[in-house]
């Protein structure tokens, strides 16, 4: 009878623990869909400035057919942009004791929430990195060529890419015990990894001119990011093996993911 009991009562928390999470996914799902214009329209000026740069201005300079596969490396930046932008807002909330805390008090587990914000960064990243492919198309014309792309491979890395990214901003933030300290992490930890994370060259390139530098590189999540999108574009001759990044990023995604979380409840003494 006792464990009968004992069964009802889980299965009325797990009931609860789902119900809570699913508010809690459909109110940020509405904060999403208020917000993802502006979001598109940041990523049109900064993706758009750099495809027209790269694919009709640079050729002049003997850079040419390099369009193409700078817009991959723009479908995985967009995602690393916006990790910054919400590890601002995160950072603010917590410092100010605003909304975050109050999640804290609903009665779920702190992991649930947490996870819940993971899957809301994810959604919210991958429609800014997905808005960029028929922008990319519309700038780079005929120098894409929609029918070569393994559509598969495309969607499925930008999936564990948003899906990383947003473990790793987990990470971050509980790094950032201030507002202020936000811009130093960007510049000192992000900017560096995004910029010699393969954003304007590919890892096999990289290993030709400095081994030693490929080999630095690989600490960037950047890398194995952006050579799988790569892979999905061109094809896996002259890129890092598919499935060892996607590897990679899960593995990534779970070590990041559990430490910042360890991280962030330790800081805040949560329960």
């Amino acid at each position: 009878m006792k464990k009968k009991n004992s069964s009802i009562k889980n299965s009325n928390k797990l009931q609860t623990f789902r119900k809570i999470t699913w508010q809690l996914m459909r109110a940020d799902l509405r904060v999403i869909v208020k917000d993802i214009k502006d979001k598109w329209i940041n990523a049109l000026l900064w993706g758009s400035c750099t495809l027209i740069v790269i694919a009709y201005i640079m050729p002049a300079f003997g850079l040419k057919d390099f369009g193409l596969f700078q817009a991959a490396s723009i479908l995985i930046s967009v995602i690393g942009f916006e990790t910054y932008n919400q590890m601002f807002i995160i950072v603010m909330n917590l410092e100010q004791r605003k909304y975050m805390f109050y999640l804290f008090t609903l009665p779920i587990p702190v992991a649930c929430i947490f996870f819940q914000k993971i899957m809301t960064y994810t959604i919210n990243s991958m429609l800014i990195s997905l808005f960029m492919i028929p922008l990319s198309k519309l700038i780079l014309l005929d120098q894409m060529n929609l029918a070569t792309i393994n559509w598969t491979k495309l969607l499925f890395a930008i999936t564990i890419s948003s899906f990383f990214f947003s473990c790793f901003l987990i990470f971050i933030v509980s790094f950032a015990k201030k507002t202020s300290q936000v811009e130093h992490i960007f510049m000192r930890v992000v900017f560096p990894l995004w910029f010699f994370g393969g954003f304007q060259f590919s890892w096999q390139k990289l290993f030709e001119i400095n081994q030693y530098a490929a080999y630095c590189s690989l600490i960037s999540p950047y890398t194995y990011a952006t050579e799988a999108v790569r892979v999905a574009f061109f094809g896996q001759a002259e890129f890092i093996q598919y499935w060892i990044c996607i590897t990679s990023m899960l593995i990534g995604s779970a070590f990041f993911g559990i430490y910042g979380y360890k991280r962030l409840k330790k800081r805040l003494d949560l329960a």
